[in-house]
């Protein structure tokens, strides 16, 4: 069977469209299959927090991923506006990781430390600082550790900007399209099924959030992703009463330039139903209240969930699925599927394509959980 594309892309997640758009860039025939719309699941509920200090427990690979992701987001808005003329509406005002609690201040000492050891940009500020960088906030906060270089998106324009610059860039971005099947050959992926055709390809990449689990199963692949349920409302304000991203134990708070501030998320493992509770909506009100008291006269705007893509370790799978040939695996993002965008996507595609990609996915390898139950 001859190849009818270079790469075939079954997802179109904020990940599965990045893999799309940067395959394209490179000259290669793409195609991407989405079952429903692009930025449907995951992705398109996403608070769009680019958080990478704030995520990070400490310097190892996932930070330097991370890190360079973020890195790769600072160019990337302008790319895409210049290639679509969608605004991915990026802000770099940074991250406020606040303390309610002694305890709570302790950890964050210590995240300070060995942030400041790695040689990222990171200060300690009291409750008095915070309250003279961000004046709305609670008068409850004794400190915060300040991340100055993290920054935020919105989400569901970033996917669109990039499925739209991959179908500048030649890419067949197929929506209402599900992927039923692969087609083997011998020892290799060759290619694509669904409803109404076949794809052949010379590389098929799965990047399909929570379901990507199903496909690989008919493989006789296990790819140990399961869904985390997360809960996000969105509150109106005429001009958001925050600038930076502000995140404690119980919630966090991103401002959006449209004047929304969005407050996530509950983390729920193990439910596939999508559909916000009115406990999980309360739980979040109440937090984000005791935050931002501000937002107790706010209009609410709408609540909404998502399924995160877990792995047991908290870190996604990227790379290569081993045996049959032919086919990759991008996919277990977790909360950081939208950060983790850009480098996913031009590692991915430069594997797709025979090419060495520029950093070691060795430590995201989908085969790491190989003989575990």
């Amino acid at each position: 069977m001859n190849p009818s594309a270079d790469v075939v892309v079954v997802g179109g997640g904020v990940v599965g469209c990045s893999v799309a758009y940067h395959a394209a860039r490179r000259g290669a025939r793409v195609v991407l299959l989405e079952a429903e719309t692009v930025g449907s699941g995951a992705s398109g509920a996403a608070a769009g927090m680019l958080a990478a200090q704030a995520e990070a427990r400490g310097p190892d690979s996932f930070l330097d991923l991370l890190l360079e992701s973020r890195k790769m987001h600072r160019k990337l808005g302008a790319e895409l506006y210049e290639v679509t003329g969608l605004d991915a509406e990026y802000v770099w005002e940074g991250t406020l990781r606040v303390a309610l609690s002694e305890a709570h201040a302790e950890d964050l000492s210590e995240a300070l430390r060995w942030q400041r050891e790695a040689g990222l940009s990171a200060r300690w500020l009291d409750g008095a600082e915070v309250r003279e960088l961000e004046p709305a906030l609670s008068a409850g906060i004794s400190g915060a550790l300040y991340l100055p270089e993290d920054g935020q998106v919105n989400s569901p324009r970033l996917v669109r900007a990039l499925a739209l610059a991959a179908a500048r860039n030649r890419a067949e971005v197929s929506e209402g399209e599900p992927a039923s099947g692969l087609i083997r050959q011998r020892n290799r992926i060759a290619g694509v099924r669904t409803a109404r055709r076949k794809i052949a390809a010379g590389s098929v990449v799965v990047c399909g959030g929570v379901a990507s689990g199903t496909l690989a199963r008919h493989l006789g692949i296990r790819l140990p992703v399961a869904p985390v349920k997360g809960q996000i409302l969105s509150v109106e304000t005429t001009t958001p009463p925050i600038t930076s991203n502000v995140w404690d134990e119980e919630c966090y708070l991103v401002p959006k330039r449209d004047g929304r501030v969005i407050v996530g998320a509950t983390e729920e493992p193990g439910t596939h139903d999508r559909r916000p509770t009115l406990g999980g909506v309360a739980g979040l009100a109440g937090a984000a209240i005791g935050l931002l008291p501000h937002l107790a006269r706010r209009p609410f705007a709408g609540a909404w969930g998502g399924l995160r893509p877990g792995t047991p370790d908290g870190r996604p799978l990227i790379g290569p699925a081993g045996d049959p040939e032919g086919l990759l695996i991008a996919t277990g993002h977790y909360r950081n599927g939208v950060l983790l965008a850009p480098i996913t996507g031009d590692a991915v595609s430069a594997l797709a394509l025979g090419e060495q990609p520029a950093v070691d996915l060795s430590p995201f390898s989908p085969l790491r959980f190989e003989g575990q139950r």
